[in-house]
C-alpha cells in the first residue's frame, strides 16, 4: 500500500493534477472572498452581518481556513517541486503546462506572483482575520464599526493601498492562468470552446482584480469628498 501511494507520489501527471486541484480550490475562495468584500459597499450593517454568519460557523470555519492552508501549501510544495525537476532535466525554465503565445507572461511568473500570494495572505489574516475588531482601530468618527471600521481605517493608508492593489493584480494574473492550466491538465481541448474558455478566464482574472482593487479605491475616493 504504502509502495503505491509513493508511486502516486512520485507520478508527475499525479502531482500536475495535485497543483490543479489545488488552485482550482482556491479559485473557488477567491470568488467567495471577493462577493464578500464588495458587500462593504452596501455600509457597514450588511457587512459586519455577513461578518457574524461566518464567525458563526464557529469549528467548521476554522476546519474550512485549516483546508485551505493546506491546498495552499500543497500547491506551493508540487509546483516547486515540479519546478526543479522540470529545471533540471531540460536546462530551462518549468512551464507546468503547454505553451501559449497568450499566457506567456502569466507563466513566466507564475510561481513568483504565487509566492507574493501568500506571503500577502499571511498579512491579510494578520490585518484582518486575526485583529481585533472592537478596538480603536474600528473607530469611525464616534462609532465603532468593528470589521466594517477595521477595514475602513486600514484603506486610508495610501501605501496599504498600493500593496493591496498590486497584490489583487496579482491574484488576477495568477487565477487567469491558473484556470488556463487545469483545463490543460485535464486534458480538455476542444477547437470551438477551449479558446473560449481561455477568454473566459483572462476576463475573469481581471474582474478578480477590478472587483478586489474597487474596495481600497471607493474607500480613499469616498473618504476624501464626502466623508464616511
Amino acid at each position: 500500500m504504502s509502495f503505491a501511494r509513493g508511486s502516486l507520489l512520485s507520478s508527475s501527471i499525479f502531482r500536475k493534477q495535485l497543483v490543479a486541484l489545488t488552485g482550482l480550490v482556491m479559485v473557488g475562495f477567491i470568488l467567495g472572498h471577493m462577493a464578500g468584500n464588495l458587500l462593504i459597499f452596501l455600509g457597514p450593517n450588511i457587512f459586519n452581518d455577513y461578518a457574524d454568519k461566518l464567525a458563526s460557523l464557529g469549528e467548521l470555519l476554522w476546519i474550512i481556513r485549516t483546508g485551505l492552508v493546506i491546498s495552499i501549501l500543497m500547491h506551493i510544495y508540487f509546483t516547486a517541486k515540479l519546478t526543479r525537476e522540470n529545471s533540471k532535466a531540460r536546462r530551462t525554465r518549468y512551464e507546468v503546462y503547454t505553451p501559449s503565445a497568450d499566457n506567456k507572461f502569466a507563466r513566466m511568473t507564475m510561481i513568483y506572483s504565487g509566492i507574493l500570494l501568500f506571503c500577502f495572505l499571511i498579512l491579510h489574516l494578520t490585518d484582518f482575520t486575526l485583529a481585533e475588531k472592537e478596538g480603536a482601530a474600528s473607530v469611525l468618527g464616534a462609532q465603532k464599526l468593528r470589521l466594517f471600521g477595521l477595514v475602513w481605517n486600514s484603506f486610508l493608508n495610501p501605501w496599504r493601498d498600493l500593496v493591496y492593489i498590486l497584490a489583487v493584480c496579482s491574484v488576477g494574473l495568477h487565477l487567469s492562468h491558473g484556470i488556463q492550466s487545469f483545463i490543460q491538465t485535464i486534458g480538455f481541448n476542444h477547437p470551438r470552446y477551449t479558446p473560449w474558455i481561455l477568454k473566459a478566464s483572462v476576463i475573469l482574472g481581471i474582474i478578480v482584480a477590478v472587483g478586489f482593487s474597487s474596495i481600497p479605491v471607493y474607500v480613499m475616493v469616498r473618504q476624501h469628498t464626502i466623508g464616511y
